[in-house]
């Protein structure tokens, strides 16, 4: 009986920690998405340098995510992220808006496939 209590205990804390772990993930992806949005929409309308600070201010969100991401997801994807965003980066500051928004596209698409892959549903499961 002793042992039962137990693992139902450990059972109930891992997906305390999984619930957990996914809303951190889940809400900081709409974050910086929205941020990313930000960003594409001064793009969109020749705004140079708000862009460049939009994108500052998502860089810096980003970095914070960051570390707890690492923690808990796989490397690949976050290696993903930071190339997209060093490629992003480069654009704004040639003015490449094609390019820009190409990349800013796959970036927030990036993002959105991470909260996706955390998701508890039968796909991920199998």
């Amino acid at each position: 009986m002793r042992n039962l209590k137990i693992v139902a205990v450990v059972l109930v804390l891992l997906l305390g920690a999984s619930f957990f772990s996914f809303s951190y993930i889940s809400r900081s992806a709409r974050t910086l998405t929205a941020q990313l949005g930000r960003v594409e929409r001064s793009v969109q309308d020749g705004k140079w340098q708000e862009a460049g600070n939009e994108l500052k201010t998502a860089q810096t969100s980003w970095e914070k995510t960051k570390y707890w991401w690492t923690i808990l997801l796989n490397h690949q994807e976050i290696d993903n992220i930071d190339i997209s965003m060093s490629r992003v980066q480069k654009y704004i500051e040639t003015k490449g808006a094609v390019l820009s928004l190409g990349e800013l596209s796959t970036l927030r698409m990036l993002v959105d496939h991470v909260s996706d892959n955390e998701a508890f549903n039968v796909r991920n499961i199998l």
